[in-house]
C-alpha cells in the first residue's frame, strides 16, 4: 500500500524570493507517481542543464540508476516544481522500507535516494535538491503542505543534507528530531593556495607515523583507474579485501547485499567515463595494500568505501592507502577529501577540518511515539539513579 496518493495532487504558493510581490511568481508543485518514470526521468536530465552545478547525490545518472537497482523495492514518487508553467526543479519522493524508531515499524517518507533496508542502504550523504537556491525554501514549503494531504506516513526523514541547507529551510524539527554529525575533510584547495606539501597538513604524531609506514613498507606503487577495466579490476580488490576484514569481526560487509554491489557496478560504468567517480590502488609488489573508491561532488572528493589488507604489527595500510590517494586527489586539483559523517579517530587524524551534515525527521503526533518517548525518558532518570547511587558508594 503507497502512502501517497498522486492522483490531482498538486499545491501552489507564493513565492517569496522577489522583493516586489506584485512581480513574485507563484510556485507550483505536483506529485506524479512511479508510472510516470520516464517522463519524469527525462525532464530531470533537461533540468540539469539548467544549473550551473549539479550536486552528484541528485544528479539525473545517481538518481536513475538508483531506481534501477532498487525501484523494485523502494516504493518512489516525483515532486516537479513549476513556475508560470515551466517546469525549474524536481525531487524524488520514497517511501521506506523496515523502517524503525526504537522497537516501533513506522511508515517514512524520505527525499532522494533513501529508505531501503538497513543492510541494502547506499547510506547517501550531500544529499540535495534539484531546485534552485532561492527558491528551496518556497519548495520545501510547498512540499510539506502536499504530503499533509495525505495521513498516513508517521515520519518524515531527510538524510544527509548539508546543515547549511537544511537550516535554511526553516523546518518544522523538534530538537529530538534532528542529528548533526561531523563530516571531516582535509581542505586541499588551502593546502595549494599556501603552497605547502600535503604531508604538512597533518598532525605531528600523524606525519611520523605516516613516513614510518612509508619507510617500512618500501617500494609502494599507486594507481588511479583511468579505464572502466581498471576500475573494475579495482572494485574487485576493493570488495575482496573489505568483505574479508568485516567478516572476521563477524559482520557481513557492505557487499553481501548483492543489490548495493550491482548498484555500484553500474555506477562505476557511467561515473568512471565522467571524472565523477575514482577507484585507487596501492600495492606493494603484486601484493595489494589498500583500495578506496571516491565519488566526485562539485571539485570535492567523497571518501565513499574503501578496503585494506590487515594490520600487521605497526603497519598501518588503512592509513597508507587514504594518504596516498589524498596525494593523488591533490594532484588532480581537487578542493577537499571528505571522509564523510563520523567522527573515528582515524578519520580525525587524516582530516584538517570539518563541516556538518544533518539527519532530520518531522514526526506525525501518534500515541505510539508519546509512549516510546515516555519510556525514553523513564529508562534515562533510571540510569541516571542508578549511576548517582554508584558513584556514592
Amino acid at each position: 500500500m503507497t502512502l501517497l496518493d498522486c492522483s490531482h495532487q498538486t499545491i501552489e504558493i507564493l513565492s517569496n524570493t522577489s522583493a516586489n510581490q506584485e512581480t513574485a511568481q507563484a510556485l507550483s508543485l505536483a506529485l506524479h507517481d512511479s508510472s510516470q518514470k520516464e517522463v519524469c526521468l527525462e525532464l530531470w536530465k533537461s533540468l540539469e542543464s539548467q544549473f550551473d552545478e549539479v550536486p552528484l547525490m541528485c544528479s539525473h545518472t545517481w538518481t536513475s540508476t538508483w531506481i534501477e537497482f532498487y525501484g523494485d523495492l523502494i516504493p518512489y514518487s516525483f515532486v516537479v516544481a513549476s513556475q508560470a508553467d515551466k517546469p525549474c526543479g524536481i525531487c524524488l519522493v520514497t517511501e521506506g522500507i523496515d523502517q524503525f524508531d526504537g522497537p516501533l515499524a513506522i511508515k517514512t517518507l524520505h527525499l532522494g535516494t533513501a529508505g531501503e533496508p538497513a543492510a541494502d542502504s547506499v547510506c547517501v550523504e550531500y544529499n540535495a535538491l534539484l531546485v534552485p537556491a532561492e527558491l528551496q525554501s518556497d519548495f520545501m514549503q510547498g512540499l510539506m503542505e502536499l504530503f499533509e494531504q495525505n495521513r498516513s506516513w508517521d515520519a518524515i526523514h531527510f538524510d544527509g543534507f548539508a546543515s547549511a541547507d537544511l537550516e535554511g529551510w526553516d523546518l518544522p524539527c523538534s530538537e529530538e528530531g534532528l542529528r548533526k554529525i561531523e563530516s571531516r575533510y582535509f581542505d586541499l584547495k588551502l593546502i595549494r593556495e599556501e603552497e605547502r606539501e600535503v604531508i604538512s597538513g597533518f598532525g605531528y604524531s600523524t606525519r611520523k607515523n605516516l613516513r614510518k609506514n612509508m619507510k617500512s613498507y618500501g617500494d609502494l606503487n599507486s594507481q588511479w583507474a583511468e579505464t572502466i577495466e581498471e576500475a573494475e579490476d579495482i572494485f574487485a580488490d576493493l570488495v575482496s579485501l573489505h568483505q574479508t576484514r568485516w567478516q572476521k569481526e563477524g559482520q557481513p560487509g557492505s557487499y553481501a547485499s548483492q543489490r548495493f554491489t550491482d548498484f555500484h557496478k553500474a555506477l562505476l560504468q557511467k561515473l568512471v567515463p565522467t571524472g565523477q567517480m575514482g577507484l585507487f590502488r596501492v600495492k606493494l609488489g603484486e601484493d595489494v595494500i589498500g583500495c578506496v573508491q571516491v565519488l566526485i561532488d562539485r571539485n570535492r572528493v567523497l571518501c565513499y568505501q574503501g578496503g585494506s589488507a590487515e594490520y600487521k604489527g605497526k603497519l598501518s595500510p588503512g592509513v597508507i592507502a587514504d594518504y596516498f590517494c589524498i596525494e593523488e586527489c591533490f594532484r588532480r586539483g581537487f578542493d577537499a577529501y571528505d571522509f564523510l559523517a563520523g567522527n573515528s579517530h582515524h578519520k580525525q587524524k587524516m582530516s584538517t577540518h570539518h563541516s556538518y551534515l544533518t539527519w532530520a525527521q518531522i514526526k506525525r503526533p501518534r500515541w505510539k511515539f508519546t509512549a516510546l518517548n515516555t519510556l525514553r525518558k523513564i529508562k534515562q532518570t533510571m540510569n541516571l539513579v542508578q549511576k548517582s547511587n554508584e558513584d556514592a558508594d
